[in-house]
């Protein structure tokens, strides 16, 4: 299983696996030739220029390591020191002994403004190995640093980042001030969280994994660590949800899906999530709407049983309806008025289990005591911007912190949710407490189209009435849904003129 850890997370599984006898020393040598590896794997013939960048702290520890394996290996290398001499961490020192003893031709140079040092960086490379600040960065360097990482991304090499690349936040993603572009990132242990929101996606480029002997064990005891949801994983693990179709059923074995449609609603929201409920396997969809929209759904759906209501008479044909349902999803296309909040009203009242979606939410994030106190068993499905209305927050805040405000509005109402973005954020709570965070990697650009969310919605509701649990549902309907726009999207054209149908279309 493959996870993404903060940078304080990061620091405790170090620590950690120190203190169970590994010296820090030989977790740099080992992510030293994790990084020297990949650099071989694209560069086999080894008669490449290399310039290696090294910071004060470990991060350019790992650099010099790196360096005097690539010297070994018979790579032309020069190693260019970035920061204050002064400041160098006990790992760096050790490094750079080693290195002198070893290759006394390579030399450290920099930390000066001496023509010589300069001559160095304007040379041309075909390989920047970047290792000038690592995890621990947490504050903005300025603009001398800034303007230095602007010129290494103008220069035309090949760049390799050691960990992360320097100026990304390796918990937020966001950059302080500049950060590398780095065409390959060779990171220790786990992926980092920053490497999957705000600048990290594009600053990190390919981004590999390497097993350095960290003591997994720790994990146990980190509370902020995301499982991270990608196709193995899925592969792995896709029986939890995706149940086998039984030679001996009917469409009663698969469950009903009901969506709740409001009195002024945008159907095409509707239309959407029913046809993605058939889609992921459920037996029947019934559509609870006002008698005037009965034809639409009769000719755009035929497949579905409709099931009209007068507005004088809401409550009591919902509470008929909600008895002949498995789940009930209400909120796509639905209206913020006063049948909209009657109807999520009593679906919060009721005890039928819900998806609540899209205009749902909306009504819910303007009075959040009936949702702390719902008796219905639910999983939410916000965007950023309706997580932000949940929150009272703006939208700029959350996107920037969407796992700790994922995290947290989890905890305090109890409910399993997704906080849809180019990354999602999943939450899986229990009734016992317990909480399980995951990061969906799959899933592309063309996602990003109206109805999206709808056909999510569909598929989580269809997999809930196939008699699986609510959590998983959530989670596997996440990823179901973002496999299906990777089976359209094969190319950026087709993730171009990708739109919600062929999201639909692409399921299974």
């Amino acid at each position: 299983m493959k996870y993404a850890l903060t940078a304080k997370a990061m620091q405790y599984l170090d620590e950690y696996t120190i203190s169970k006898g590994i010296p820090s020393a030989v977790l740099m040598e080992n992510a030293a030739r994790g990084v020297v590896e990949e650099i071989v794997r694209r560069f086999p013939s080894k008669d490449q220029k290399v310039l290696v960048l090294a910071g004060p702290g470990n991060n350019g520890g790992d650099a010099v390591c790196a360096a005097r394996w690539l010297a070994r290996l018979g790579f032309d290398v020069r190693i260019y020191f970035i920061g204050n001499r002064s400041r160098i961490s006990k790992e760096f020192a050790r490094q750079a002994r080693i290195a002198r003893k070893q290759h006394p031709s390579l030399e450290i140079i920099g930390g000066s403004n001496n023509e010589s040092d300069l001559e160095v960086l304007r040379d041309e490379y075909d390989i920047i190995v970047d290792g000038m600040f690592g995890t621990g960065l947490n504050r903005r360097f300025g603009v001398n640093f800034a303007k230095f990482i602007e010129y290494i991304n103008n220069k035309k090499a090949f760049i390799v980042a050691i960990d992360v690349p320097s100026g990304l936040n390796a918990t937020t993603g966001q950059a302080m001030d500049a950060i590398i572009k780095a065409n390959l990132t060779v990171t220790f242990s786990n992926y980092k969280t920053g490497m999957f929101f705000a600048e990290g996606r594009d600053a990190c480029g390919e981004v590999v994994v390497v097993d350095i002997g960290a003591n997994e064990n720790a994990l146990s005891y980190i509370d902020d660590k995301l499982i991270i949801c990608d196709e193995a994983f899925f592969e792995s693990t896709w029986s939890r949800a995706i149940r086998p179709r039984v030679r001996r059923s009917h469409k009663g074995t698969y469950g009903t899906v009901g969506i709740v449609v409001g009195n002024n609603a945008m159907l095409g929201a509707s239309m959407l999530a029913a046809r993605a409920a058939y889609r992921t396997g459920c037996g029947l969809v019934r559509i609870f709407c006002p008698s005037k929209f009965v034809g639409f759904f009769s000719i755009s759906i035929p497949e579905a049983v409709i099931v009209p209501y007068r507005p004088e008479d809401v409550v009591g044909a919902f509470n008929r309806f909600a008895k002949t349902v498995d789940v009930i999803l209400i909120g796509p296309g639905l209206p913020e008025d006063s049948t909209g909040k009657l109807l999520v009203r009593q679906v919060l009242s009721g005890t039928t289990p819900a998806v609540l979606d899209a205009g749902a939410l909306n009504i819910i994030a303007g009075n959040l005591k009936p949702f702390k106190r719902r008796s219905c068993p639910c999983v939410i499905t916000p965007h950023v911007g309706e997580m932000a209305r949940l929150c009272n927050e703006e939208p700029a805040i959350v996107k920037k912190n969407i796992i700790a405000f994922t995290k947290k509005f989890s905890q305090v109402f109890n409910v399993s949710m997704v906080t849809k973005s180019d990354v999602s954020v999943v939450s899986l709570v229990s009734g016992k407490g317990d909480q399980r965070m995951f990061l969906n990697t799959m899933g592309n650009s063309g996602l990003a189209t109206a109805g999206s969310g709808d056909v999510l919605a569909g598929v989580i509701a269809s997999l809930i009435a196939q008699h699986n649990p609510l959590a998983n549902s959530l989670l596997y309907g996440v990823m179901v849904h973002a496999r299906a726009a990777d089976k359209f999207g094969v190319d950026e054209n087709a993730r171009r003129r990708m739109m919600a149908g062929d999201i639909v279309d692409n399921l299974f």
